[in-house]
């Protein structure tokens, strides 16, 4: 039976020792990055809904090059 393809995860995550919220991005490979910054849990999820996307695009022609 052949391997599902796992997707890319975009989830908000509130940091344990700031006042702020990061990204958690997990890529198929299960390598986790963080995008931090973010002041609010909407703010994180504003920038999965406008944002991620093109992040994902740029991340993957980097790793490319």
């Amino acid at each position: 039976m052949p391997k599902a393809k796992s997707e890319v995860k975009f989830e908000p995550v509130e940091w344990k020792i700031l006042p702020e919220w990061y990204v958690l991005v997990t890529l198929p490979d299960a390598k986790e990055l963080r995008i931090g910054g973010f002041k609010t849990e909407a703010n994180a999820r504003a920038w999965i809904a406008n944002s991620s996307a093109a992040w994902l695009k740029e991340h993957n022609e980097r790793k490319r090059a």
